[in-house]
């Protein structure tokens, strides 16, 4: 049975879902203006040819459209003297999108013009005639039962993507909810028409209510601790209880404490290994170590603990909400045979997850490589922020480095300018150095010129300005 236990406050609403005592996920989700599947009435701002577009969504960062995917048909019409597409967008333009994913500290939103309605069973596509089917539907016969009845039933214009959920579903469920969406669908590309630029015209659902929707069958409950919030989810799930006892709710189901360590970049195994995890912008590196596992039998204990590994990872890929590119380093293997069964044991892992992973195959290096959809921030990105001190950098020049570069800009300053007196303001190790290690007095009697010196309290370790005088 899963509970999904949720801790809403002021700035943002908590949700995590717990199995058989186990936490699987963590879910926070800001009190934001916007939300990934929201759908906008969008101005164009800028247009960067080949490459991508600046939208007006009426907040404070345009967001991001990529011109280079050919799939976007709404932006392209088929040149017939040619046979090539032209981008059939200019600034100041409106235009229908809908974000694919959120922002960063420093970018705005993704957004695409591949506009699509999701319900529990299928995604229904506004502006093409493609039909999907997930590949977590493997019977055969279902796929094309499900081919022909999208067929029978899709009006001409509109696509569909059928969700895993169909395997649990009737034909006439997922009919009714065909017909319904196409319906909303109709109503908002009628409604584009006439509202003017930047709108919000569709919101989806938040990212707790699509775990609902994806996850909680009739069996399970949810437990919340606002009364308001909770009237909202009734009209999404029938089995909720109020939390009213003086304990906070996360304390009570002991999630506070597992949030801290779904943080930390370093876990321990059970055999004895342990994992090493960084996050940069471009993608996450997850590094394994045998440890303190000791065995006879090297090869065997290296499979081993690399399966052991990927369970782990598995599970805190999905805990974390870690996406986009994500390499495995797992500790190298001779036998080829037991690299394919790591990764097709992988394959099997990432069945669990909600989101779509791809795996690629183990290299010689002993790297296994895979990704996973972004649908929203991660969870370091959401409850942390970039250090004061080394802004994000995790490293900060030393105390050398700094005293030698502001002794060369003295130097500089007074050799080369009309200025007779410098004030230096730093931390108090590099106004230490400055004076005891490099000897800045001898520098000020040689040339003749007047330094003084200047401690001041700052979290940036390497931080320094210098005030000139004549």
């Amino acid at each position: 049975m899963k509970t999904l236990v949720i801790d809403s406050s002021l700035e943002y609403d908590r949700a995590g879902l717990l199995e058989d005592g186990e936490l699987k996920e963590i879910i926070i989700q800001e009190n934001q203006n916007f939300k990934v599947g929201d759908i906008f009435v969008a101005k164009v701002k800028k247009i960067i040819p080949k490459k991508f577009a600046f939208l007006d969504l009426g907040y404070d960062k345009n967001a991001f459209l990529a011109l280079t995917d050919k799939k976007q048909k709404s932006l392209y019409k088929y040149n017939e003297n040619n046979g090539k597409y032209i981008l059939n967008l200019k600034e100041g333009q409106d235009l229908l999108v809908q974000i694919d994913k959120e922002g960063t500290r420093i970018k705005g939103a993704s957004v695409t013009t591949n506009v699509s309605l999701t319900g529990k069973y299928v995604v229904i596509l506004l502006n093409e005639e493609n039909i999907g089917i997930s590949k977590k539907i493997e019977e055969a016969e279902k796929r094309e039962e499900l081919k022909e009845f999208a067929k029978e039933t899709l009006p001409q214009g509109y696509g569909i993507i059928f969700r895993t959920n169909c395997n649990i579903a009737s034909l006439d469920e997922i009919k009714n909810e065909i017909l319904e969406l196409i319906e909303k669908g109709k109503k908002l590309l009628d409604s584009f028409e006439y509202i003017k630029a930047p709108s919000l015209v569709f919101s989806s659902n938040t990212e707790i209510e699509k775990l609902i929707i994806d996850i909680l069958k009739d069996e399970d409950k949810i437990i919340i601790n606002n009364k308001n919030k909770l009237e909202v989810l009734k009209g999404v799930f029938e089995n909720i209880i109020l939390y009213e006892d003086s304990l906070p709710i996360f304390e009570a189901y002991s999630i506070e404490s597992k949030i801290e360590k779904a943080i930390s970049n370093k876990i321990w195994l059970k055999s004895g290994g342990f994992l090493v995890i960084d996050c940069v912008e471009a993608f996450t590196i997850i590094d394994v170590n045998s440890g303190k596992n000791i065995a006879k039998n090297l090869e065997d204990m290296i499979f081993k603990t690399n399966k052991e590994a990927l369970e782990k990872i598995a599970k805190e890929i999905r805990l974390r909400n870690i996406s986009g590119m994500i390499l495995i380093d797992l500790i190298d293997m001779k036998d080829i045979e037991r690299r394919k069964e790591l990764e097709l044991y992988m394959k099997k892992l990432a069945k669990e997850d909600r989101m779509p992973i791809v795996i690629y195959p183990v290299n010689e290096l002993g790297i296994l490589q895979i990704t996973r959809k972004k649908s929203s921030k991660s969870l370091l990105e959401m409850i942390t922020m970039p250090c004061p001190t080394c802004l994000g950098s995790g490293v900060v020049k030393n105390e050398i480095y700094v005293a030698n570069n502001i002794k060369n800009q003295i130097i500089s300053i007074f050799n080369s300018t009309i200025y007779n007196k410098v004030y230096v303001y730093a931390s108090e190790i590099i106004i230490n150095y400055l004076e005891n290690k490099l000897n800045i007095r001898n520098i000020e009697k040689e040339l003749n010129k007047k330094i003084e010196l200047n401690i001041i309290k700052t979290y940036r370790f390497d931080y320094f300005y210098i005030e000139k005088y004549v």
